[in-house]
C-alpha cells in the first residue's frame, strides 16, 4: 500500500492499549467520540468507515456507543484486520493507493493516526473523498510538530508530523473542506521534548506501560483539555474534522 507498515509487534502492542484503557487511546477516543455525536445526534440511520481501523478498538467503541447502521473498517496491514475480526468486527485489507470498494457510502469516516504512514496521504483522501456521502464528515488524527521527529516516529513507522498548515493541506488538496483543526496533548509536549531532543532516548514500546494512577491523572488531564476546547497552539496530536465535498 505504498506505506510503512507497522510491524506484527505493534499491532500487539496496539491490541492490548486499544482494549485495557490505556491514557492516550481514552483522550484520543474522547475526542472523536465527540466530533461523531454532534454530527450524528439527529441522523436515524447513518454508516460508518474507519480507514486504518488497527486492531478495531475505535470501530467498537463507535460502533457501541453510538449505534452506526453499518460499520466497516479497512487496514493496510494484515496482521491488524486478523485481530479486528477476531473481535467479531467487519474488516478488510485495502490498498490505499485503490479506488474504495465499498458496500455503503459512508456518512462518518475516522482516519486515526494513518496519514503520517502513507507516501502519499493526498491519493489515499482523495479516494476517500470519492467513496463517501456528498457533505459525509471525517474525523482525522496525526502526530503533530515535526520538531519532535525521533527514531521513534522511524521505529513506528511514519513518513512525517504534521503542523495545521500542512495537514490542512493535504485535506484540501484532496477536496476536503477543513472544518476544526486543533492540537491536542499539550501536556505532552515538555516531557516529550525533553526525552525526545535533549535525552535522544528512544523508547522500546509506543505504549509503554504506566501505573493505575498515572493512567488515571493522564486520562484526566486529557478530558480537561478537550472541555477547554483544546486551546494550546500546540500539543503532540493534532485532530481535525473536515467535510467531504
Amino acid at each position: 500500500m505504498s506505506s510503512r507498515e507497522i510491524t506484527s509487534e505493534h499491532v500487539a502492542e496496539i491490541t492490548v492499549a486499544d482494549s485495557t484503557g490505556y491514557w492516550w487511546y481514552a483522550v484520543r477516543q474522547g475526542h472523536v467520540q465527540s466530533l461523531i455525536r454532534r454530527e450524528t445526534a439527529r441522523l436515524r440511520d447513518w454508516s460508518y468507515l474507519d480507514l486504518g481501523c488497527g486492531a478495531g478498538g475505535v470501530m467498537r467503541r463507535i460502533s457501541e456507543g453510538l449505534k452506526p447502521a453499518h460499520v466497516l473498517g479497512l487496514d493496510g496491514t494484515q496482521e491488524a484486520v486478523d485481530v479486528a475480526t477476531s473481535r467479531g468486527l467487519e474488516a478488510r485489507l485495502a490498498d490505499f493507493r485503490q479506488p474504495f470498494e465499498l458496500p455503503f457510502r459512508p456518512r462518518v469516516v475516522t482516519c486515526l493516526d494513518v496519514l503520517e504512514h502513507l507516501e502519499d496521504p493526498v491519493l489515499a483522501l482523495k479516494n476517500l473523498a470519492s467513496s463517501v456521502e456528498p457533505g459525509a464528515l471525517l474525523v482525522a488524527t496525526v502526530p503533530a510538530h515535526p520538531s519532535l521527529w525521533s527514531p521513534w516516529d522511524d521505529a513506528c513507522g511514519h513518513h512525517r508530523r504534521y503542523t495545521r498548515r500542512s495537514l490542512a493541506e493535504h485535506l484540501v488538496a484532496a477536496g476536503w473542506r477543513v472544518e476544526r483543526l486543533r492540537y491536542f496533548f499539550s501536556f505532552c509536549v515538555p516531557p516529550a521534548w525533553w526525552e525526545r531532543r535533549i535525552r535522544k532516548s528512544v523508547q522500546e514500546m509506543a505504549f509503554p506501560p504506566v501505573s493505575a494512577l498515572t493512567n488515571t491523572a493522564l486520562t484526566m488531564a486529557g478530558s480537561v483539555e478537550r472541555a477547554l476546547g483544546s486551546p494550546m497552539p500546540f500539543g503532540t496530536s493534532l485532530v481535525a474534522s473536515a467535510r467531504a465535498p
